[in-house]
């Protein structure tokens, strides 16, 4: 019901890894200083100020024009005014706002109500009440919930319409006439005036008098309006950290697609929205100076349905009706599938992808609680749910048969419970080359020897433009100006996989873990596609005879010609991320990127695994393994010194694993070892070769971002830096290793290292086909111009 960065990739400074639910680890810890630095860096250039508040309540809530006239036009007396302001001037602790704030919007929604306007709302102070969310325990000041929540009732993420954050800006900062600024530091890292900050929450809001906007009174009706401010980005470095928290929480809890809030700083107000892409961020006002600005907000909150709210449309208690009110939790609601008829009606760009499903089914049953959520604020935002797909008899309704709600009541609905399902929901990138479901069914008819190797893809459909819903397409300039980046909104219905740590066997997980080695190889050389996110998320297996390894998630794949052109930087997940990659300016991804990923899979695996136990993964992580998981520059630390000094961690192998040491873990560590000592080679090599030609000569006119091989020339003098001792195999010459290589890393010495376990044929009547598609999808070089 809620739907629940920017970045294909993780951000730089925080991974996505603690991203379960339920989770016995938050994303973020519950450091407030760790938590808001993370936000903060996520949201770096995403943000979208002074928006034209009229033009926010508007786009975001609904609120009609004349609405806005109306009450532009009203003189405003808020109740409990003076006692807040009393409050202020007092030096009161920020909990003392609560109640007045709560007095004053309490007279304001009466105002509307006594009005004749039908209000929705709840306002409930939390203070510093603890609220269990999905990633962490937050206290949000206030909640605005709708109107059939009661005090009795449990306040929940899932149940509220909107956040409000508070802060208080010290007496000594304060000055009459709000002449008083501050230093912060501007998007270019300058020193810029700002307006009063709060010292107590670190919520900073950088308003200066100028965008303010005068009253327009009764008694001056000819005054013009003036134009808006054009918005501006902003680095928010420093600034609403707390707000961006609670939008974390509200999008994580039922499927939002975006999420909104207030800010208060003494009685000065900003108006919050998050989605996929970034947050706006309204022009700040006064509600001392502009009473009327914030019972233009009152109304919005108050009339705000759930669509206004962000809740997931798709999603309703049951097949007959519309959601009315939020719910508690997603399980035993039902997911809705539009269909051609609903494209026509809405005139909205919805696409069934390749046909998978067009027609067939009409809603998805959720039978649980998320299966996975997304742990970041921006970015994909999937959600992957589990239950079944229920299937419509006597097809699908054609053009003729009117609204497909109303035909679809006469259908007789034939659930499908034989095969257990998921739906995945996710935010792409609109530039992204292909759509998961289309590069899964592309793969699935090219190479169909891969089949039960790749998810089964029932149904798949993409939001696109105005059909996704977001308001954020109704302000100005707000993605072309800024190049945001564009998302769109999908649908993926596909068979519900099991994780490697479910295995009950040792051969069990052997088998699984050498299905998706074969399968990655076999989409890499024949279906010409880099999987790119190689995570233990994704490594799934199902029964079919035996185990069998499902290579699952396919949504940042890049086909391999697209080589040095879009896949020159950051994708994966933090703790299997291969070390180049972990580099301030990553190298373009190549295919032993993804076997360092399975590597590191691996190890994580023997490490933390219970195969076959009553707990088989506790989701604990290992202390020796804990830098893994930590910003990019200490996992790549704590990945060189492993594969310097492996013991440490290999003295953590759960007993159950301890017959894969000799035979899979330690052949592995001595290969990526002699891996570690070429990349240093070679690094050393094409520094040399700079100092002789010089850098221009070398890079061309591809630049030097493209041809980093990840490491910085002051590696070498880094004391964090490890020196590895002589590897197990003797290493190539400098001058013989290959960066796309590293001179040892393929598919074949991989295979040799676990057990000489050899890769499986290709059936009969594939074989002359596969030799086809070799001659015809001829895999690009990598040459020295795009990788050093």
């Amino acid at each position: 019901m809620n739907t629940c960065p920017s970045a294909e990739s993780l951000h730089d400074y925080h991974y996505d890894y603690y991203n379960f639910y339920p989770s016995t680890e938050p994303y973020y810890s519950n450091s407030d200083s760790s938590m808001d630095s993370g936000l903060q860096a996520e949201l770096f250039g995403l943000v979208s100020e002074d928006v034209d508040m009229e033009e926010y309540v508007q786009h975001v809530y609904g609120v009609s024009k004349a609405d806005v006239e109306y009450i532009r036009n009203k003189e405003w007396k808020l109740e409990g005014l003076p006692t807040y302001t009393k409050l202020l001037d007092e030096a009161a602790p920020e909990e003392d706002l609560y109640e007045p704030f709560k007095t004053i919007m309490a007279a304001l929604f009466d105002t509307f109500i006594d009005s004749g306007r039908k209000l929705d709302v709840h306002h409930a102070s939390l203070g510093k009440t603890p609220l269990k969310g999905i990633w962490n325990v937050r206290k949000p000041e206030q909640l605005f919930l709708f109107g059939s929540h009661d005090h009795e009732s449990p306040v929940a993420w899932s149940l509220a319409k909107a956040f409000v954050e508070f802060a208080v800006t010290p007496r000594t900062q304060r000055v009459a006439g709000g002449d008083s600024t501050i230093s912060t530091t501007n998007e270019e890292g300058t020193a810029a005036a700002a307006a009063p900050a709060s010292s107590t929450s670190d919520l900073a809001l950088a308003a200066s008098s100028s965008t303010k906007r005068k009253h327009c009174s009764a008694d001056t009706p000819d005054e013009p309006k003036p134009a808006p401010k054009r918005p501006r980005l902003a680095a928010y470095a420093k600034k609403e950290p707390q707000a961006a928290g609670c939008a974390l929480e509200l999008l994580a809890s039922t499927c939002r697609r975006w999420a909104t809030g207030v800010v208060i700083t003494d009685t000065q107000v900003t108006l919050h929205y998050y989605d996929r892409m970034g947050a706006i961020l309204t022009q700040p006002f006064k509600f001392d100076e502009e009473p009327w600005k914030l019972a233009l907000v009152a109304l919005a909150i108050g009339q705000c349905n759930l669509a206004h709210a962000g809740f997931e449309p798709l999603v309703a208690s049951n097949l007959d009706t519309a959601l009315s009110q939020p719910l508690y939790s997603l399980q035993n609601a039902i997911l809705k599938i539009p269909n051609d008829n609903s494209n026509r009606i809405n005139n909205d760009s919805i696409e069934v992808v390749d046909n998978l499903g067009r027609g067939i089914y009409s809603h998805f049953q959720i039978t649980g609680n998320p299966l996975y959520i997304y742990g970041g604020l921006t970015g994909k935002g999937s959600h992957v749910l589990p239950g079944y797909m229920v299937k419509m008899i006597g097809g699908a309704p054609s053009q003729d048969d009117g609204d497909f709600r109303d035909a679809a009541k006469e259908l007789a609905l034939q659930v499908n419970s034989k095969d257990t399902m998921v739906v995945k929901l996710s935010w792409p990138l609109e530039r992204r080359p292909c759509l998961e479901a289309r590069t899964i069914n592309a793969l699935v008819n090219k190479i169909p020897w891969m089949k039960r190797h790749l998810p089964k893809v029932h149904c798949a459909l993409t939001f696109k433009g105005k059909s996704t819903g977001l308001p954020r397409h109704l302000f100005h300039d707000m993605n072309v100006a800024h190049g945001l980046e564009q998302r769109y909104f999908t649908l993926l219905f596909s068979d519900r996989y099991k994780h490697l740590w479910e295995v009950k066997t040792l051969i069990g997980f052997q088998m699984a873990f050498i299905d998706i080695v074969e399968c990655h190889r076999t989409v890499t050389r024949y279906g010409m596609v880099l999987h790119r996110d190689i995570s233990e998320n994704n490594l799934l297996w199902t029964n079919d005879k035996r185990v069998v390894g499902v290579l699952n998630d396919w949504d940042l794949a890049t086909p391999v010609d697209a080589v040095g052109n879009s896949t020159n930087h950051r994708t994966g997940t933090g703790p299997f991320m291969a070390y180049d990659l972990l580099g301030p300016k990553p190298p373009v991804h190549l295919y032993r990127h993804d076997l360092e990923s399975l590597f590191y899979v691996l190890i994580w695996a023997v490490v933390h695994y219970k195969i076959g136990s009553d707990v088989p993964y506790s989701r604990v992580v290992n202390p020796v393994l804990k830098t893994w998981t930590g910003d990019y520059g200490e996992a790549r630390n704590a990945k060189r010194a492993f594969l310097g000094d492996p013991e440490p961690v290999l003295h953590e192998v759960q007993p159950v694993f301890k017959p894969l040491q000799a035979t899979w873990i330690e052949p592995l560590c001595d290969l990526f070892q002699e891996a570690q000592t070429n990349r240093d080679k070679h690094a050393r090599t094409r520094r040399a070769r700079v100092e002789v030609i010089g850098q221009d000569v070398l890079t061309g006119s591809q630049g030097s971002a493209l041809m980093t091989t990840g490491d910085d020339s002051d590696d070498e003098d880094n004391a964090n830096n490890l020196a590895l001792p002589e590897p197990a195999v003797k290493s190539a010459p400098a001058h013989d290793i290959d960066f796309e290589t590293l001179g040892c890393l393929t598919f074949e010495s991989f295979m040799a290292a676990l057990d000489h376990w050899k890769p499986r044929s290709i059936p009969k009547e594939y074989r002359e086909y596969a030799k086809r598609l070799l001659k015809e999808d001829k895999p690009p070089v990598v040459s020295e111009s795009l990788v050093g």
